[in-house]
């Protein structure tokens, strides 16, 4: 349904960008699909580095994302991307070995500055850098102690990727983004009974996408 929503989205902006006489002509929107595996965690302190008794990590889920961009140089861009995926948050005790589990709803909401690399009539490479937050919206499906809440956390973001034409306005996107963000406790770890919550850590996850992009 999400999906759909997306798409009539995209069309209702072609109507209105032929309409005003290419008022748009520089902007471009995506909609597809988009893979979310996180990877590396890094600790944010020195005491928890040389004494990492609490473990978190993160499971893969895949996603929907929309990207709008806009250019306003021959080799410079703007662009917005909202993506949303589910996964869960995986605690883990190194004392007690126990394990603590909280499924979460998220919404990605990254800004970017994106460089054109030289490119053809086809084939449109780019690089982009920047950063924007993560909104980690628990469900009821957690285990553990305390209810989790939800949190905001700010993310980094870098990648590539290049649009291949396929016809005058149409286009598909591969793109590779990693964003480097903090990790949520849930407003946990002060309500906790143990230490289980609260590991600040940083994590990097790797987010290929594809995309089927309208150029206005």
């Amino acid at each position: 349904m999400k999906l759909k929503l997306i798409l009539v989205t995209v069309l209702a902006f072609g109507s209105m960008a032929h309409a005003q006489g290419g008022i748009l002509s520089n902007l471009s929107i995506g909609v597809g699909f988009e893979g979310i595996f996180p990877s590396a965690t890094f600790t944010k302190s020195l005491a928890l580095s040389n004494s990492p008794s609490n473990t978190q990590a993160s499971t893969n889920s895949v996603g929907a994302v929309a990207d709008a961009r806009y250019d306003f140089g021959r080799h410079s861009a703007v662009g917005f991307a909202f993506s949303l995926h589910r996964n869960s948050e995986l605690f883990y005790n190194g004392d007690s070995l126990n394990t603590s589990r909280v499924q979460t709803n998220n919404a990605e909401m990254i800004g970017t500055y994106i460089f054109r690399l030289p490119a053809n009539e086809h084939v449109k490479p780019y690089a982009m850098f920047g950063g924007g937050m993560v909104r980690f919206s628990p469900n009821n499906n957690y285990t553990g102690t305390g209810v989790p809440s939800a949190q905001t956390k700010p993310a980094f973001a870098y990648g590539f990727g290049t649009d291949l034409n396929f016809k005058a306005r149409w286009a598909v996107r591969l793109q590779y983004r990693g964003l480097l963000r903090s990790d949520p406790d849930f407003k946990l770890s002060s309500s906790s009974v143990d230490d289980t919550y609260g590991t600040q850590l940083r994590t990097h996850v790797a987010e290929p996408s594809i995309q089927l992009v309208y150029h206005f």
